[in-house]
């Protein structure tokens, strides 16, 4: 069974990439921080003359604005990989639960289909004892009813993962 959700979208990164990424973007806030402490100096500072202030000032500002865009691009780019890895569990979590279901209702469909048979065969041939085969049939009867509870229990569960892929795919 294809689901909507389970196509193959082309990975935007790659691990070795991810890794990368993470690595420059510690690299990149670290610079930020220095050039941060760097600009409050020149701020504080009582030895540089006005001039000089508002040149390094604006030399410094705009290498934290460089920096700054950098760094948006490698968050986004980290960003882009976690998500992917949580989508790709999320869609192998869902699928295996499926898979988990249409199991489960196989067995079932099997256990139900013969015993529909089996009961229209002994009441077309013993049509006087079918009060008896009725009572028999009671507790397979009760067995369905304790599998129906787990199908339910199933269908709680896949709608509560199709409750966090919605979360995901709005966030």
């Amino acid at each position: 069974m294809k689901l909507p959700w389970s196509h193959n979208r082309p990975q935007l990164t790659f691990e070795s990439e991810l890794e990368d990424a993470k690595r420059k973007l510690k690299s990149l806030k670290f610079e930020r921080d220095l050039l941060s402490q760097m600009i409050l100096r020149v701020y504080e500072s009582k030895d540089i003359e006005d001039e000089d202030k508002k040149y390094l000032l604006n030399k410094y500002k705009s290498s934290l604005k460089e920096l700054e865009s950098q760094i948006n691009t490698y968050s986004a780019m980290v960003e882009v990989r976690e998500l992917e890895n949580a989508r790709e569990e999320l869609v192998n979590l869902f699928n295996s639960k499926i898979s988990q279901i249409d199991k489960r209702i196989d067995e079932l469909s099997k256990t139900v289909g013969g015993l529909s048979a089996v009961s229209q065969i002994k009441v077309e041939e013993q049509p006087i004892r079918e009060k008896k085969e009725e009572k028999k049939d009671k507790p397979k009867v009760e067995k369905t009813e304790k599998e129906e509870d787990k199908l339910e229990e199933l269908y709680k569960e896949v709608n509560t993962v199709l409750e966090k892929l919605e979360q995901i795919e709005i966030q």
